[in-house]
């Protein structure tokens, strides 16, 4: 999807205190050969504060980052990849009610770690609908914590940050430029994570969830096909990248920084992208690989840090990219059209 006349205003970040992985490693919480072996260095914790909690703290810098007027926001979208706090609720209309306020629909959008991207896609696609005075809020909260999660075990490839993001899309110019946006999927992988039966009611919570002991029967019950489904996807990741580049009209050398998932260096896509020829140093590697993974949360926290770090100027593109459970991905090419006083005050 081409995207005309929507731009990025503001972004907000908090993240919970940093924990060192070699410490986790060293206590046994993680595992000392995932810790090598992904490479990852440190993980954000929050001990108190909730997903949403995170989310409304997230809104909070972005507006204050922000000229725009809050009562301008036709429309709120909260992505998450994990529990918000409370079963049966609306955590969306809770950051709202905490925030901006107003009567404009607050919509939750489900595709786990690649919800930011789809929501990125689907604001942009309401935004081009309204008035030039419009705003769309896109906010992510993530809480990983027992017992019903184990941030280090529960998944494979990656350990699980808190934090939470907002970002704020108008049809008035901002510090960037959407310039494309896309989605793909392959449900036909959404077994992966589904396990083999479907249940009567949510996870009790007195035990971690087992993710990887999901894929691994799946993996079991298909290992004729393992070579193939790895491949599907990593081309799924792959294809939606450059789909989002053909959009663009740019190639691969033509971005500056490629914001990917904070997931280890196990995860095949660091491949796929050295077969490119795109060097680890013009990725957020560096960055992700402090924080870990915050879900949702990755793609508007990495570009939060390039600009506050002097690391993009005007005229530079940077590619979005995110992959989900479902499978679903997503990728978008942004333009930086100047580096906003915020971040140009931390920069210097």
């Amino acid at each position: 999807m081409l995207a005309n006349d929507i731009y990025l205003d503001s972004i907000g970040v908090r993240l919970g205190r940093r924990l060192d992985l070699a410490e986790a490693a060293a206590d046994g919480r993680y595992a000392a050969s995932e810790h090598i072996a992904n490479g990852l260095l440190g993980v954000t914790v929050s001990e108190d504060d909730h997903a949403p909690d995170l989310a409304v703290a997230a809104v909070r810098q972005a507006l204050e980052r922000s000229e725009a007027d809050p009562a301008d926001v036709r429309l709120l979208l909260h992505a998450s990849a994990y529990f918000q706090g409370q079963d049966m609720w609306t955590p969306s209309s809770y950051i709202q009610h905490h925030t901006i306020g107003g009567g404009a629909p607050a919509v939750e959008v489900d595709q786990k770690s690649n919800g930011g991207l789809a929501a990125l896609s689907l604001a942009s696609a309401f935004l081009a609908a309204c008035e030039d005075t419009a705003a769309v809020l896109i906010t992510t909260g993530e809480r990983f914590c027992l017992p019903g999660f184990d941030r280090f075990r529960t998944e494979s490839g990656t350990v699980m940050a808190d934090g939470g993001t907002a970002m704020l899309l108008t049809r008035r110019p901002g510090f960037a430029r959407v310039v494309s946006c896309v989605l793909t999927s392959d449900p036909s992988l959404e077994g992966m994570y589904r396990g083999r039966t479907l249940k009567d009611a949510p996870a009790a919570g007195d035990k971690p969830l087992n993710m990887r002991g999901r894929k691994a029967d799946f993996m079991r019950r298909h290992l004729s096909d393992l070579e193939e489904i790895s491949l599907r996807i990593a081309d799924g990741i792959s294809g939606c990248l450059q789909q989002a580049l053909a959009e663009a009209k740019c190639e691969a050398d033509d971005i500056r920084r490629f914001v990917m998932p904070n997931n280890g260096q196990t995860v095949r896509w660091w491949g796929m992208l050295a077969e490119m020829g795109v060097e680890r140093e013009r990725t957020t590697w560096e960055f992700g690989r402090q924080i870990s993974h915050l879900g949702s949360g990755d793609q508007a926290a990495a570009l939060d840090h390039l600009l506050r770090t002097g690391q993009l100027a005007a005229g530079d593109r940077v590619l979005l990219a995110g992959a989900g459970y479902g499978f679903n991905w997503g990728a978008a090419v942004l333009e930086i059209l100047n580096v906003p006083d915020w971040a140009a005050a931390e920069a210097s």
